[in-house]
Formats: C-alpha cells, structure tokens, sequence
C-alpha cells in the first residue's frame, strides 16, 4: 500500500467532509450579504409585472414593476444597502420597462433576457471551439483560477468541461424562451424567467466556485 492509499484509507471522509463546510461557508456569506433578500428583492418587480400585465395589460404592468422597484429601493436604501446596487437594480427595472416602450409589447419586458441568453450561448459555445474555454479566461480575471498554473493543459481541461456547462445552461435559456418570445407567451416566458434566471444564475456561479475550487485545491494538495 503506498503512501496515498495509506492516507486515504486513514482519512476517507476528509473530502466530503470539507465540501459539506465550503458549502456551508458559502451559505453563511450569501446570507450575511442578505442575498435571499436580494433575490426576493429583484424578484418582486417581476412578479408585479406580471400581475400587471395579466389583469390590465403591458402598460399597467411596467407602472407596477417600476413603482415596486422604487419603493423597494428606498426600504433599502433605509435598510443600508449600497447606493450604487440599489440604483443598478432599479435601473435593470428601467431598461426592462423601456423595452416594453419600444416593442408596443408586453413580451419586450423580457427581450434583454433573451438577448442575454443567445450572446452567452454564442460566446461560450465559441470560446470551446476556439480551445479558450471562457470559464478559464474570466476565473483568472477574477484570481479564482491561479494565474500561472503547475499544469496548465489540465486546467484547460477542467474549463472546457466548466464552459460545456455554462453553455448547456444559457442554451436551455434559448430554446425554451426564444419560442415562448416568438409565440408571445408572456406569463409563460415570465414565469421561465422568475425560476430560471437569477436564483438559477446564482446557483450556477456557487457551482462553478465549487467546481474550480475544489480542483485547485486538489491539484495543489496532489503537488
């Protein structure tokens, strides 16, 4: 039995183990940063729209959204939040509404998701045919991913699989909400919307931490 073996045969349960408390770690800093609230918070506005627009219309449901995005805003900014996140939030409300404005639509409340959505596809799904995987690119940015690597091949390996991911993720977006956009299912497409879009982004962003973590963490115990 070699001195791996040995180690993992006296210690199995190290790994699971500490994935449990770097969940648990990341759990307890999402909430010391309110983000349940802030996911409600962003949510509401949402769901105004569409209680607007089901019972009187697209232009009803923009003055709700925008109303409760408002006054969201200033319990907040009651509450301490930043100045600058509360004005970002109110703002996406804003460019939401416009949409609307320009579209005559009620579905143009969505057309910067969707828009959002293809451009991800297309930039993910080409980043791996170009062998760049976007993933590896932007956790370097950011100073997850070590700047120099000891095997960078392997990295590269890791972030294609990231990047296939994240493609998987932003693909589903189109192919359900482009049609949802085209057939004008607007209750539909919100509903997708509510579910999928920030609480799945946010879920999405914790497993890639994960994910990339781990194997750092791996790689660097394995040196």
């Amino acid at each position: 039995m070699n001195s791996d073996d040995r180690r993992q045969a006296l210690d199995p349960g190290d790994g699971p183990a500490e994935s449990r408390g770097v969940v648990a770690e990341m759990w307890g800093k999402f909430r010391a940063m309110h983000g349940p609230q802030h996911l409600l918070d962003g949510a509401a506005p949402a769901i105004g729209f569409l209680i607007g627009y089901s019972v009187a219309g697209a232009e009803v449901g923009v003055f709700v959204a925008i109303l409760i995005a408002v006054v969201l805003g200033a319990v907040r900014l009651m509450r301490g939040d930043s100045v600058r996140v509360v004005a970002v939030a109110v703002l996406v409300i804003l460019v939401f509404s416009l949409f609307v404005e320009i579209t005559g639509e009620g579905r143009g409340f969505y057309l910067p998701e969707v828009a959002l959505s293809v451009v991800m596809t297309v930039l993910f799904g080409a980043t791996l045919l170009t062998g760049q995987p976007l993933s590896y690119t932007v956790t370097r940015k950011i100073r997850l991913e070590p700047a120099e690597p000891k095997d960078r091949a392997a990295r590269v390996r890791l972030h294609r699989r990231v990047t296939l991911a994240w493609f998987v993720f932003w693909a589903v977006h189109v192919a359900v909400m482009v049609p949802l956009y085209l057939a004008d299912k607007v209750v539909l497409l919100g509903s997708f919307a509510l579910v999928f879009g920030k609480p799945a982004l946010v879920v999405m962003l914790a497993l890639t931490w994960l994910w990339v973590r781990d194997r750092s963490t791996a790689g660097t115990g394995a040196a």
